[in-house]
């Protein structure tokens, strides 16, 4: 609806360049002040979108929305890309001139440059190598330049807009509703301040992998679902503040402690190991879908297919059917390059004796041992190891895209129904 109205507002409320435009050339001009306008509306919708607002995570879960805020950025600069050829084509310019009075036009080109370095920094982030922290500042930063300046161009770019009060309105309006929006979801972390968690145990458990547990100073710990993950940020003499994604490995059957199992992956993480004890922690959340109490029905047979540290939104959700003991029959298939990669390896022998429909199958990459499934997964592996699985089982994956991307397909084709194949993706 927002779109529509913004697209029609070329059409119900022409400036006077359109008057004397015919042909092609008018076919041209009004091209290019949809496009505009359609790029301008959905770089102001990328602030609710990627803003981590609870209402739309339980609706359409954060990372889903994560995952279109990216699609949504290719589409916005291919729309401010062409949107300025199409007007320069029908006013027969090449080039903006350098006059006083063009100067809208000129905010434009800066907000053109700002858009698409800051697309630039975050598509190639890692060739750069961008350290994350850094790039995190700067893409908050440039989204917010880039709204600014929008805001500007549109206004006085026009006389539709600055001649006529109805468009006039609309722009100042959508202003003021971004500013609104930025001072909630900036308020948030002010928000969690409010309730401070420590950490109560800094543990390496298996090949560059952390366990961290944190606890509430005071009051109860965060309600959450089994399988849902949680912004952290830490007070640490080492460790920089900004907050990352990580699944609650924890279950909310044993409330007192949070824990996240955290792989060494990056400058960030490789340095979680020199927590303190005592250190504090600030947690925005919980979000996500991913859970067998969130997708799944009564006692629905369950299939879990982890990859690496996949593995910790099933850990919570065994954790949390071993303390109800839950009788459903569960296959879990379990992913690593090696055993060394392995975690929480007595705990899941106690799951096994616990959760008497559990069937444990490890599968390593590298260095199998001798009657253990060794290699990659694929569709004559899962034929196999799924074979006595129901269709209507729910299925829940977890691991690096690629892996999850390729086993969606071989599932399908094995016969389960793409409604019942939840995923969850690795980071942000």
């Amino acid at each position: 609806m927002l779109l529509a109205g913004a697209l029609a507002i070329p059409f119900h409320f022409e400036s006077p360049s359109m008057w004397y435009k015919f042909g092609a050339a008018k076919i041209s001009l009004r091209a290019g002040k949809m496009l505009g306008m359609a790029a301008g509306l959905m770089i102001l919708l990328q602030l609710p979108l990627a803003g981590r607002l609870k209402l739309l995570d339980r609706i359409f879960s954060l990372p889903g929305l994560i995952r279109q805020h990216r699609w949504h950025a290719w589409a916005i600069v291919i729309m401010a890309l062409i949107h300025p050829l199409c007007v320069l084509l029908a006013e027969g310019k090449l080039l903006i001139p350098l006059e006083m009075r063009y100067w809208p036009e000129w905010v434009g080109v800066g907000l053109l440059v700002v858009l698409l370095a800051q697309f630039a920094c975050t598509q190639w982030r890692r060739p750069l190598k961008i350290a994350f922290h850094h790039w995190l500042t700067g893409h908050r930063i440039a989204g917010l330049i880039t709204a600014a300046l929008l805001i500007v161009h549109v206004r006085y770019v026009s006389e539709t807009f600055t001649d006529n009060p109805p468009p006039r309105l609309a722009v100042l309006s959508a202003a003021g509703v971004f500013t609104l929006f930025w001072l909630w979801i900036r308020s948030t972390w002010l928000r969690t301040r409010r309730t401070p968690f420590s950490v109560t145990r800094v543990e390496n458990i298996g090949r560059e992998c952390t366990c961290v547990e944190v606890a509430p100073e005071k009051g109860a710990a965060m309600a959450y679902f089994p399988g849902q993950f949680a912004f952290v940020s830490f007070t640490s003499q080492i460790l920089s503040r900004e907050p990352h994604p990580f699944t609650l490995a924890s279950t909310p059957s044993r409330p007192g402690t949070i824990q996240f199992a955290i792989r060494h992956c990056g400058d960030w993480t490789r340095q979680v190991e020199t927590l303190a004890i005592g250190d504090r922690a600030y947690l925005q959340g919980p979000f996500g879908r991913f859970g067998h109490l969130l997708q799944a029905s009564g006692q629905q047979e369950l299939i879990m297919i982890a990859g690496g540290i996949g593995i910790t939104p099933m850990l919570s959700m065994l954790r949390f059917m071993a303390d109800h003991g839950d009788p459903r029959p569960i296959t879990l298939i379990w992913s690593n390059r090696t055993r060394t990669q392995l975690v929480f390896t007595e705990e899941f022998q106690h799951l096994s004796a616990k959760l008497t429909g559990l069937r444990r199958v490890p599968i390593f990459t590298e260095n199998a041992d001798s009657g253990t499934p060794s290699g990659r997964l694929n569709r004559i592996m899962l034929q196999s190891l799924l074979s006595g699985c129901s269709r209507g089982s729910a299925v829940f994956l977890c691991g690096p895209p690629s892996m999850m991307t390729a086993l969606t397909t071989e599932l399908k084709a094995l016969g389960f129904s793409a409604r019942l194949i939840i995923t969850e993706t690795f980071g942000f």
